[in-house]
């Protein structure tokens, strides 16, 4: 049976129910739908080097059973209905597998696609819970949740830094509220409520009221819920007010990217990261990923965001090398289920039919002139 889709005022028509997408000729096609251009485009331009780089050194040394991976990429603009329309358009294209969407509602927007064609869904760029609970058999999810990053922010500011009244910043879509919902779940492990929280609409930087409404609550920590971009202005202004809480904020936020923007602000800045210290080179995963983003840096060169893309490029070859030859799409989710304590070069993953999340590693850093390094400690 064929289905119709409806979308921003294109009409796709879908392939059969359950087809698998086609190699053409010695060429395994691989989506993406991301922002290149928007106000997450830093995240998106870096998770498109970073697979991209990782797919161009595996074609370099044969392919993978002899084929070689291409990398389409459409920019979504961060407009979820383009996700859409971009995924329906690369479906029409044959892809194998989608991979590396950014941002938790344009991933959301695509999963009726992803179930009804049966397209496996790589590392959206999301620790949403909806990626994760209850388990979608196409996604396969690579980075460790929402939950995890900040239940550790959380512990380690109530445990160390002895705080209390906790505030969040927040995008107001569903993103911004599940990182809302973490916290407070985190929080109330520790016995405490939130103490304020100010919102801001996705695609904007209007953190004014956001900023008042926080203050209001005297907070120690402030958790920011949200992209670099709108980040970046809510640490500015907030420091511009002489607000001298901690800031800390997860992966989600863009790294080096928030770093960037908001300049001296970010200073004292605490953030986890799903992805290894990059200056430590005796993982062979991280100098593995250097080595091919070093040789094909794109626009972005080697961050934590290009260092994702990599090692989920690493994982979906991984998974294509016991997919069949040639490879079938559920062969591929299969491949994936199988994989226990599976090397990747330092880190491991492990997956089963009830476990999509195949790695749950989450890295302190913290800003230091100017610079994201390592967390030690908060005492200075």
């Amino acid at each position: 049976m064929k289905k119709i889709y409806l979308i921003a005022g294109a009409l796709f028509i879908g392939v059969a129910e359950g087809q698998a997408a086609e190699s053409a000729g010695g060429t395994i096609k691989i989506g993406m739908v991301n922002d290149q251009s928007g106000p997450n485009k830093e995240a998106g331009r870096s998770m498109k080097v970073g697979v991209d780089a990782y797919f161009k050194a595996v074609n370099d040394k044969g392919g993978v059973n002899g084929k070689n991976l291409e990398l389409i990429c459409l920019n979504d603009q961060y407009i979820p209905d383009k996700t859409v329309d971009g995924l329906l358009k690369l479906i029409e294209e044959k892809i194998f597998a989608v991979v590396g969407t950014v941002g938790t509602s344009n991933g959301v927007s695509i999963m009726p696609i992803v179930k009804e064609y049966k397209l496996p869904f790589v590392a959206p760029r999301s620790g949403a819970s909806t990626f994760r609970r209850p388990v979608t058999h196409e996604i396969i999810n690579i980075r460790a949740s929402h939950q995890q990053e900040i239940d550790r922010l959380v512990d380690l500011l109530v445990r160390e830094g002895g705080a209390k009244r906790f505030a969040v910043f927040y995008q107001n879509d569903t993103f911004g509220i599940d990182v809302l919902t973490c916290t407070e779940n985190a929080l109330r492990r520790h016995g405490l409520t939130l103490a304020a929280k100010g919102s801001f609409e996705r695609g904007t930087e209007a953190v004014t009221s956001a900023l008042a409404a926080i203050m209001t609550g005297k907070p120690d920590v402030i958790i920011l819920g949200s992209v670099y971009a709108a980040g970046a202005e809510f640490v500015k202004a907030a420091r511009k007010e002489g607000v001298k809480s901690y800031v800390a904020t997860g992966s989600f936020a863009g790294g080096s990217n928030l770093v960037r923007v908001a300049g001296p602000a970010a200073e004292g800045l605490i953030m986890t990261q799903v992805v290894p210290p990059l200056r430590d080179l005796s993982l062979p995963l991280t100098k593995e990923c250097k080595d091919a983003v070093d040789k094909n840096p794109g626009d972005s060169g080697f961050n934590a965001i290009t260092m994702e893309g990599c090692l989920t490029a690493k994982s979906m070859v991984m998974a294509l090398e016991k997919a069949g030859n040639p490879p079938t799409q559920e062969g591929f989710i299969k491949a994936y289920e199988g994989m226990k304590d599976a090397d990747m070069g330092g880190i491991k993953l492990t997956f089963s039919p009830e476990n999509h999340q195949g790695q749950s590693n989450v890295y302190l850093e913290i800003v230091h002139d100017g610079q994201l390094v390592p967390f030690r400690s908060l005492k200075k």
